[in-house]
Formats: C-alpha cells, structure tokens, sequence
C-alpha cells in the first residue's frame, strides 16, 4: 500500500522511540532502586538524592534558555531561513558553554557550605563531597551538550535522540550494576551516569550535524537580538521551571531540613512511582511542541484549535486510566517493588497521584501547546503561582505534619495552577470550561474510576478468599492481571460510548502498529503461499443452493457458464425440494456436462445447504454463488483469484455488485468501506461483506471450519459468521472492487418470488440462538488477532493532523 510521510506519520514515529526510552527509563530505576537501597543502605540513598536535587537547582540559572531552542529552531528550519537558524543556534551554544563554566566553577567553589545544608552524618561527608563534585560533572557535559537534542526535536527527529537515551539508559543500567556489584557504591553510580551522560552528549552532537547540515559552529553567528529574544522568552519560562523543581525537590530539602534522611528516601519512593505514571501521557506531550510550533509559523490557527482539543482528549485517555490504577492499588505496588517496610510510600503515594492526574489533565494540554506558539506567560504565571503556594505550604505543612505535609503541600499548589492554566487555555482557544469538562473530561474519569473499582474488588476477594500477594511474584502476578483486568473494563467503557471516533481510531492504530507485536502473526505477513499472482488452471469449486425460483436460476446460470470458459472447475448445484419444476430444468440443464453435480435435498434445509456444498467441493478455490446472481462480467473468476492470490493474508473475498434502482439493499454505501490498494489495479473494499459471490482458498477453509449450520433455521446470515471467524483468525475480508456481478435483491426482484421471500425473512426474523450469540460474543473478546487486524487496516489509511 502507498503510505504518505505525513506529520501524523512523523509524529506516531517520534512517539514510538520515545515510549521505548520511557519504558527504558521505567524499568531501569524500578530495577535498580531497590538493589541500590540494598547496598547503599536508605540513608546514603536520601544523600544521592539530595545530591542530585542540589545540582539540578544549579540549572535554574539560566533564564531557561533551552525552552526557547525548539521554538526558535523550529520556526527557522520551517521558513528555511538559514542566516538566523545559525544565529539562534550559535547563541544558544555558546551561552550553554558560557553559563555552564561559570556555574561549575561557583559550585565547586561553595560545595562545602552547600553540603553543610544537609544533615549528613559525619562518616560520610567525605564520599558526599566525591559524589557532588562527579554530580557536578555530569552537570556541564548535559549543559554544555543540551541544543543538539533539541535540535533532533526541532526538525521533528525525536526518535533519534530517544535512541541515544536507550543506548544511554542500557550503558548506565549495565555499569551501575557492576560498580554495586564491585563495592563501589555511591562512587561507582556517579562514574556510571558520567560515563552515559558522555556518550549519549557525543551521539547527540553526530546526529545533529548530520541531520541539519545547514548548521555551523561560529562564534561570529552570536547576535543579541538572538540572545534578547531567547532570554525574553525562556525568563518566563523560568518560573514555571522554578515550580517544576519546587514541587520535586524543595520538599525534600525541607524534608531533610525538619525531620530525618529516611523520609527523603520514603518520599523519594513515592515520588518516582507518580513520576513514572507520566510515561504514557509523556509520550504525546513532546510531540505536541513541534506540531504547534510548525502551525504557529503557517499561521494555521483554526488547527491549533483542534491539535488543543487533541491533545486534551488523548491526554486524558493516557492520564486517567494510569493515575487512577496507582491510586487505587499503590499499596500492592510499593510492597511488590519495594517489599515491606515502605507503607508510608504508599500512602504518599495516593496523594502524589492525584496532583499528577490534576496537573497533566488540566494543564498540560495547554502548556504543550501555547509556549510553542510563543506566547509563554500562562506557563510563567502557573509557575509563579505553583512556586508561591508550594513555598508557603510545604514549609509550614512540613515543619508541623511531616512528610504527609510534604505530599500535601505538593499537590495543593500543584491543584491550583493547574486550575489556572485550565481556565486560561480555554479562553484562549475559545472554549466553553463546562462543555470541555462534560464532553472531553467526564467519560474518561468515570470510566477509570468503575475500572478501578471494579478491579480492586476482584483483587480484595481474590487476595482474602484465594491466595495473598505476599511476596514479589505474587504481587507481579496480580499486577499484570489486575493491569489487564482494568485496562479491558476501561476500554470496553470508552468504545462502547462512542467517545473514540474514525479519526482517533486510525491515530491510535498507527500508534499501536509500530508497538505491538501482534501484528507481526496476522497472515498478512506471511510470504504468500501463491507462486503466481495469476490463475494457473488451479481447480476451482462453485456452488450454488437454490429453492423454488427457476427464473432466477435460469438467468443465473446461461450467464455464468460462457464465463467460465478458460476456469478449470466443477458446479455443485443443490436444489432444496423445489416444488416449481427446478428438478426437471437442471437434469436437462447438466446432461452431457460432466462438470456439473446435481444434489436434490427431499426437505428445503436452506441456508445449511451451503455447509452442505462446501464440504463436497473439491477445488484449490471454492465459490459460493446465490443463485439470485443473474448475470456475470467476461473474466471474473479469473479477476476474482487474481485479487485473493495478490492481497496478502486474503481470507473472505466478494465480488463487487452492481448498484442502481433495480438493486436497493444489494451493498451497503461507499461509506461503510475503506479502500486498501495492493498493486496497480485490486483494490479491496473493507467493510460489510456479503455471501452473493465469496471466495474462499482450500487452505483458509480448512483452518476456519465449515459454514455454520443451524437445523431449526432455513435462513441465517451464514456469511456473517463466516466473516467473524476469518476475522477472528487475522484473515483479511472485503469486496474486490471492479468485479461486479448483478444481485438481484431488493423489491424490485424480490416480489416476484415474494413467497419464498417471505418464508426466509421470517426465519431470519428469529435471531440466531442465545447460545450461539453469547459464545460468539466471549470468542470475539479474546481473539487477538482480530483486533490486530483491525489496527493493521486502520494503521493504512491516510491521516495528517487536522
């Protein structure tokens, strides 16, 4: 098929490697961190963090630089203005070198009083300060390497830089592990991230310069009215920045200030794990950045309106689901992660949570998306504002309640300037807050919610009544369960409220396709079994069950026959005790061709004759024919096994039909179908697909089985069973477009044989058996193939951000 490099394209990509390195970057600490505490013990853990936490403050200084990079860059590369792309980039590069000298050189010069802040015990100030000057370390190289990255990011390149944080992330998790294993503790995990910030810096600075060649390291290329423009915006970019480090370190530096180095490593626990809650919704924020800032630059404004109500909608899909399982079974995920001893994490935890699920539901959205258009004053007051209430709150809410004030403090300001941005980014895109809650926000919530509850019930009962999650294995075990359990409830939820439309759903595939394996074991992606995509005189079966209605018959088979002229085959015709002189016309009609079989059933068994047939063919391709087809183009057997040989994985193929007045209900509208093109000339219909002309190859029917039968019914809709087991086996279905024949159905042809007509239709009126339904029902929910079917035929059509 013909796939367009679209920007959806570019961004599903960008995300795909970018959820690798948060999966990455989520399993490596889940792993590390209790092996690290093992070693280390929790108070040298509480000074890593500390440690850390006071080298990033270092980074505050820079009037947030580097927030303007994609920005600039960005608009630059899109108006391919290369004077002031080399402008914008030189300054930002040599500012970083610059800030990261002078910076590096006062905190080695202040790292005693810095470290004399923190109650360290007197044993261990020595290896602190080793820690801190490699911390620092690795500071400068991140600083002094940090625009190329943001380049990869600017000309819409992420998934190379989240390569190089992979590489990263494996050379860090293997040399941590070797230096614990060594003994050389919180000195080897330092020389660890040194060694990877290095590496991952160098690969970063290689893919720039090959990706932008247009860029040239000169310091002539400096301007101010570059340095102006970026420092003008990135100042107020600074205090969101500010609130960014309030709300995850400030709280333990009080911490550690008013109570004990324990309840940083508790609180640090915690942390990490609402952290990693952002892996998913994180995965489409980044894309946003360039999206909205290539839109800003064409001056597409009615788009930016509809990347904002994407981006709300999709981050709430990502956001509610994860943030509402950690709350609901953080007990389970701190003692299978961490073992006992960490309750007081979980508790943290459920309050860490909901401030994370608040801040990225209301107020990413519109921080993804409006400081990329440059205009960063909502960002900047939310920051101001999430930095005053955090300082106010924390610090007192710490110093009398401890660390739950320290959780509290957190949130509470985090609630509040997210409100606000909330407010202001719905304003500013024109929105109505009540209808944006009630359409994009409530479903989402409330789905999570019941999924939750519903999944922590099964888990109290299983857990009491079945066996405990006492240990780490149990606890995996019922985490992936309960993982499954809700995500089904939730989905289930969403689908079956229409709140996904076409549009969603062909994104989402396109996602999915480049994530999930299971694509990879639909037939479709099996080398075809066929030699030749043309007919080679393969034997072909058609069959044809027919009931009083000679007429039609008669059409049907003086057209059929001449066009079968150059098709190797054999006609089964089984005639269901026509009482209209049907007999005696196809024992006159078949004497002498020894092609065709005749079968006569003493009782009109209906539609089960065609089971019937089908078992008595013996033919490489088999055709079932509705004997109301009346007429036949030149070559269509032919045209019909050259598209099922051609389209990969081909499992129920219909020939097209013709529509026109005579014709009313023969196919469904054009807009039930989505066309996918395999070559030049076969094109298939997905969608309804009906039983008037099918093919099927020997190979599929043997592994789908027998037309179903139903003794107590003469009319069922057979085909549509039959569709749902191709389906449900990863088989493509559709109709051939092109190759029409003429169904005669409707009223037009139907009142002519209005008896038989009537007899069917209220056989059909009955409904398949309660049995039959419930069982297809639970067949349909655990097939994956069929669902990776769908994904595959939705990840082919054409989408570009709207």
């Amino acid at each position: 098929m013909k796939q367009s490099n679209s920007l959806a394209d570019r961004v599903i990509k960008n995300s795909y490697y970018q959820v690798l390195l948060q999966l990455f970057t989520f399993v490596f600490p889940i792993i590390l961190t209790p092996l690290i505490i093992s070693k280390i013990g929790e108070v040298q853990f509480g000074i890593y963090a500390l440690i850390l936490g006071f080298i990033a403050v270092f980074g505050l200084f820079d009037l947030s630089f580097s927030s303007s990079f994609i920005v600039f860059i960005s608009r630059y590369f899109e108006k391919k203005d290369e004077q002031n792309l080399n402008s914008y980039f030189n300054t930002g590069l040599f500012f970083y070198i610059a800030f990261s000298i002078i910076i590096c050189t006062a905190g080695f010069l202040l790292s005693q009083p810095i470290l004399s802040l923190l109650n360290i015990p007197a044993d261990l100030t020595v290896v602190s300060k080793q820690v801190y000057l490699i911390g620092l370390t690795v500071f400068f190289v991140n600083s002094v390497f940090a625009i190329f990255p943001s380049v990869l990011i600017s000309i819409q390149k992420m998934y190379l830089t989240s390569a190089a944080g992979i590489a990263g992330g494996i050379i860090n998790f293997v040399l941590t592990v070797i230096a614990l294993y060594s003994g050389y503790g919180l000195m080897g995990i330092m020389l660890s991230q040194l060694v990877t910030a290095i590496v991952v810096s160098i690969i970063n600075f290689i893919l720039a310069i090959r990706m932008m060649p247009e860029l040239r390291i000169n310091p002539a290329s400096i301007t101010s009215g570059a340095a102006k423009e970026m420092g003008k915006f990135g100042s107020q970019m600074q205090l969101s920045k500010l609130a960014s480090f309030a709300s995850e370190k400030y709280d333990e530096f009080l911490l550690a200030h008013f109570t004990t180095l324990s309840n940083v490593t508790y609180f640090n626990i915690a942390s990490r794990i609402s952290r990693a809650g952002r892996i998913i919704p994180f995965q489409i924020i980044p894309q946003i950045a360039p999206v909205a800032s290539g839109l800003k630059a064409k001056e597409e404004d009615s788009k930016l309106t509809s990347l904002f109500e994407t981006a709300s909608k999709y981050l709430l899909l990502a956001t509610a689901p994860v943030f509402v399982f950690i709350f609901t079974f953080s007990d389970l995920i701190i003692r299978t992660w961490m073992g006992n001893g960490f309750e007081i994490s979980a508790d943290i935890l459920k309050v860490l949570a909901f401030g994370q699920l608040f801040n990225l539901a209301f107020s990413a959205p519109g921080n993804s998306i409006i400081p990329n258009t440059g205009n960063p004053k909502f960002q900047m007051y939310e920051g101001l504002i999430n930095l005053a209430f955090n300082i106010v709150l924390s610090f007192l809410l710490i110093k009398y309640y401890g660390i739950f004030g320290a959780a509290l403090g957190s949130v509470l300001s985090m609630v509040i300037s997210s409100l606000y941005v909330f407010f202001k980014s719905a304003g500013h895109f024109r929105k109505d807050v009540m209808k944006m809650i009630s359409g994009l926000y409530l479903l989402p919530i409330s789905a999570s919610v019941n999924a939750g509850i519903a999944s922590y019930i099964l888990y109290f009962l299983s857990n009491r009544f079945l066996f405990p999650a006492d240990g780490r294995l149990s606890g995996l075990i019922y985490l992936a369960l309960l993982v499954l359990l809700f995500i089904l409830i939730f989905l289930v939820i969403i689908f079956r409220s229409k709140y996904i439309n076409e549009k969603d759903k062909i994104l989402i595939a396109k996602t999915l396709i480049k994530i999930l394996p299971g694509s990879k074991l639909l037939p479709s992606n099996v080398k075809s079994q066929y030699s030749s995509k043309t007919y080679l005189n393969e034997k072909v079966s058609l069959f044809i069950v027919t009931h009083s209605r000679l007429g039609m018959l008669k059409q049907c088979l003086s057209s059929l026959l001449p066009s079968l002229n150059e098709i190797n085959y054999e006609l089964l015709i089984i005639d269901n005790a026509s009482d209209d002189g049907t007999k005696d016309f196809l024992e006159s009609f078949s004497k002498g061709n020894e092609r065709i079989r005749l079968i006569r059933n003493d009782v009109n068994i209906g539609t089960n004759a065609k089971s019937q047939a089908a078992e008595l063919t013996t033919g490489e391709f088999i055709i079932g024919i509705d004997d109301d087809v009346i007429e036949f183009p030149e070559h269509w057997a032919e045209k019909m096994i050259k598209g099922y040989k051609t389209i990969s994985g081909m499992g129920y193929l219909s020939s097209d039909v013709v529509v026109d007045e005579t014709t009313n209900g023969a196919k469904h509208p054009d807009e039930c179908y989505n066309r996918e093109e395999f070559g030049d000339d076969v094109v298939l219909l997905v969608g309804p697909t009906g039983g008037w002309c099918f093919m099927l190859s020997r190979e599929v029917y043997k592994k789908v089985g027998k037309i179903i039968t139903f003794p107590d019914r003469i009319f069922f809709a057979e085909d549509g069973d039959y569709v749902n087991r191709i389906r449900n086996m990863g088989y493509r279905y559709g109709i051939l477009e092109g190759v029409k024949v003429y169904h005669a159905t409707g009223e037009f042809h139907n009142k002519e044989y209005s008896r038989v007509f009537n007899e069917k239709y209220a056989d059909y009126k009955k409904g398949e058996p309660l049995s039959y339904k419930l069982m297809n029902r639970i067949k349909n929910l655990f097939a994956y193939k069929r669902y990776a079917l769908k994904i595959d035929e939705l990840s082919k059509q054409s989408l570009d951000w709207q």
